[in-house]
């Protein structure tokens, strides 16, 4: 047990004896009277003295205890159990206070946020304490200090906290421990008590990666939560989307993902408007689950469209996250780029079968007849490129390295490419471009030229992944349709550790790659290795419904890019038909207290917005002379919507690094150094007591 003032024990340790004093200098005088008798007096005199006696201990003893107990009150007793070092030890402090602003904190119960049950317990740990020198680490997306060393201006740290906010983001929290162990090392350990002390939720999602290792390790380390006994229970949308390649008059799916964090089933009504559109979706989200609703939308204008998902009518712990807003490019019906050496008057050749299974109709006659436009690989346009939504390459020989790059670009930045492999300039390309696209695509296998004397021919599908497009529509008869097929030509492949084995589709008997379809950033890659020249699957009927599915799949499997999560470092690439930044704005609408929206960049694959921190849940539009090229909405990350705690037990153990771990709810030290509360009521008890004593035994 310590004290935050020692004096008031000294003082009342001489208080204490007053009331003795006071006893003994009043106590009563033996007085002499002549009486005829002493029998009768005697007996009535040791009657009273035993009575007084009584009185005179219960009435010393009660005002002896108000004196010491209201002196202990004064000092207020702090039973704190060997972390933070008492203000009137000898030494110093070098204190750190880590303060959780990430979204979760937000969360209320009974009307009161954690946040600020947090915040007034931070402001008691920067009270004056003599030879303390303190710091705060606000904790989200980043870590922000409020000093650059240690301070013992604990007013303006107080000033600093007052000013704090929660913030839409989610805890990163091994920068936070890192910085504080640099804070920690510029002061000396052998002067000073290191103290870190962490106050936040220890939300599972945030907490499960903590080490404590990086701090000194002489550093007591103090644990407060601000959650609840039970976790909170919380409703929320994590995410919407739109499924597949949105297209001006086609049918496409909205999914919306909703989140029940709570131990009971829930049903779920979630309003959703895009554009002029409206709906609402229903069902019900399993205990602690998720459930995806989705509604089938057909859109009938081009261009970017933004929209809102909100739940109707959910009363739970965190309200921010019961909307999310989303964005997306409604296109035209995709034309094709065919890229290929072949003459297209050539009956024979790969590049004819394909071209009639993508546009069968003689031009004019229908609106696909001239979807499919042939490209010189030797004169690539890039804006030709640019405009297509699937680039298909069919023996286009060896590709310059400003081609490759173009390629390499258009896949990173969302659009799909389809690669019919059959000779060996083809493995130099795919290994170019591979390196091109560097650690954002993986291809399960590497492509290489057949070993002389080992030619390819005779070959039948072997392996093939019935569930995925482009088999699946086949069902039980796939096997039948494709039985039948003979493959020659093509190239040899060997597996590559790091591709994920759902990306190899389709083998051949021999064990060799048939088909790859693997993402690459926000496009996909499919490689098809065969000569369709030398194969009899053009004459198939299994082949246009093959060569439809696979495009449909290509085109649907475009992913949107990845989300920006509010806070943190993003950078996003523009649609390839925006060609160069200049010229560009970018409006942050109606989203209020926008910080800095970043930049626009030219490089050598485009034109990318590259923000140091992403702004605040919301949309964003990025417009050429009035009008929108780009939208994007930031994100509250799904993760902070999750409530529950980590178990202390993990903190003190698992992830405490070997140094010494306290933790302890803020309720729970609050009611500990509330003690003096208590003695002040005992004090008072105590001279109410000695009243009644008085009056039950006055003479």
């Amino acid at each position: 047990m310590t004290f935050l003032h020692l004096w008031p024990i000294y003082l009342g340790a001489l208080a204490a004896a007053v009331p003795l004093a006071v006893h003994w200098l009043t106590r009563p005088r033996p007085r002499k009277m002549p009486l005829s008798t002493l029998r009768f007096v005697r007996e009535m005199a040791e009657q009273r003295r035993a009575r007084n006696r009584l009185r005179d201990f219960l009435i010393l003893a009660l005002r002896v205890a108000a004196v010491l107990l209201l002196a202990w009150a004064v000092a207020r007793p702090l039973l704190r159990t060997g972390t933070a070092a008492a203000p009137d030890e000898v030494g110093n402090v070098a204190r750190v206070v880590l303060l959780d602003v990430s979204q979760s904190m937000a969360a209320s119960q009974g009307g009161i946020e954690a946040f600020e049950r947090a915040r007034a317990r931070a402001a008691e740990h920067f009270k004056f304490e003599r030879g303390m020198r303190a710091n705060l680490i606000r904790a989200g997306a980043t870590a922000r200090p409020a000093f650059d060393h240690l301070s013992n201006n604990q007013g303006a740290l107080r000033d600093e906290l007052a000013r704090t906010r929660v913030q839409p983001q989610r805890l990163n929290v091994q920068p936070a421990l890192a910085l504080a162990a640099r804070i920690f090392s510029e002061e000396s350990s052998e002067s000073s008590q290191r103290e870190f002390i962490v106050i936040s939720d220890f939300q599972r999602t945030s907490w499960t990666n903590a080490d404590f290792s990086v701090l000194p390790a002489d550093t007591k380390i103090e644990l407060e939560t601000v959650a609840p006994a039970e976790p909170l229970e919380n409703m929320a949308v994590l995410g919407v989307a739109v499924d597949g390649h949105p297209v001006q008059g086609k049918q496409s799916r909205l999914d919306v993902e909703i989140g029940n964090f709570a131990p009971t089933a829930r049903r779920v009504t979630c309003d959703v408007a895009l554009g002029d559109l409206a709906y609402r979706l229903e069902g019900v989200c399993p205990a602690n689950g998720k459930i995806t609703l989705s509604q089938d939308v057909v859109l009938a204008s081009v261009g970017w469209k933004t929209g809102r998902a909100r739940l109707v009518d959910q009363l739970d712990a965190l309200s921010v996250d019961d909307e999310r807003d989303f964005a997306l490019n409604v296109h035209v019906p995709a034309p094709l780029a065919l890229v290929t050496r072949q003459r297209p008057d050539d009956v024979h050749a790969s590049s004819f079968y394909l071209e009639r299974a993508l546009a069968p109709y003689p031009p004019g006659q229908h609106a696909d007849s001239q979807r499919v436009q042939r490209v010189d690989p030797a004169a690539i346009d890039a804006d030709a490129l640019a405009a297509a939504e699937l680039v298909i390459l069919d023996h286009p020989g060896k590709l310059s390295e400003e081609t490759i790059g173009l390629l390499a670009g258009l896949l990173k930045r969302g659009r799909a490419i389809w690669y019919l492999v059959a000779e060996p300039s083809d493995a130099v390309n795919l290994k170019q471009m591979t390196l091109a696209a560097g650690s954002a695509l993986q291809m399960p296998v590497e492509f290489s030229p057949p070993q002389t004397g080992r030619p390819r021919r005779d070959l039948f599908w072997s392996e093939l992944k019935e569930d995925q497009a482009p088999f699946a529509i086949f069902g039980d008869s796939l096997k039948k349709a494709t039985a039948a097929l003979r493959f020659a030509g093509g190239l040899a492949s060997s597996r590559l550790a790091g591709g994920l084995a759902d990306d190899l589709v389709a083998q051949y008997g021999d064990h060799s790659a048939a088909l790859v379809i693997c993402a690459s950033g926000a496009g996909t890659l499919a490689v098809w290795n065969a000569d369709l020249g030398r194969s009899n699957l053009p004459a198939s009927p299994v082949f246009v419904p093959l060569v439809d599915e696979l495009v449909d799949r290509l085109l649907g499997d475009r992913k949107r890019s990845s989300p920006i999560f509010s806070g943190e470092p993003a950078a996003v690439y523009l649609p390839p038909e925006v060609h160069a930044a200049a010229g560009l704005k970018i409006d942050a609408g109606s989203t209020a207290n926008s910080p800095a929206l970043g930049e626009l960049v030219d490089e050598a694959q485009g034109v990318v917005w590259r923000m140091p921190s992403a702004v605040p849940p919301g949309i964003y539009r990025v417009e050429r002379g009035g009008q929108t090229v780009f939208a994007l909405a930031s994100e509250l990350p799904p993760e902070e919507s999750d409530l529950r705690s980590l178990a202390p037990e993990v903190l003190k153990q698992r992830m405490s690094g070997g140094r010494q771990v306290q933790y302890r709810s803020v309720d729970e030290r609050d009611n500990v150094d509330d003690l003096w509360t208590w003695l002040a009521v005992a004090a008072t008890v105590a001279m109410l007591v000695e009243l009644i004593v008085l009056r039950v035994f006055r003479v």
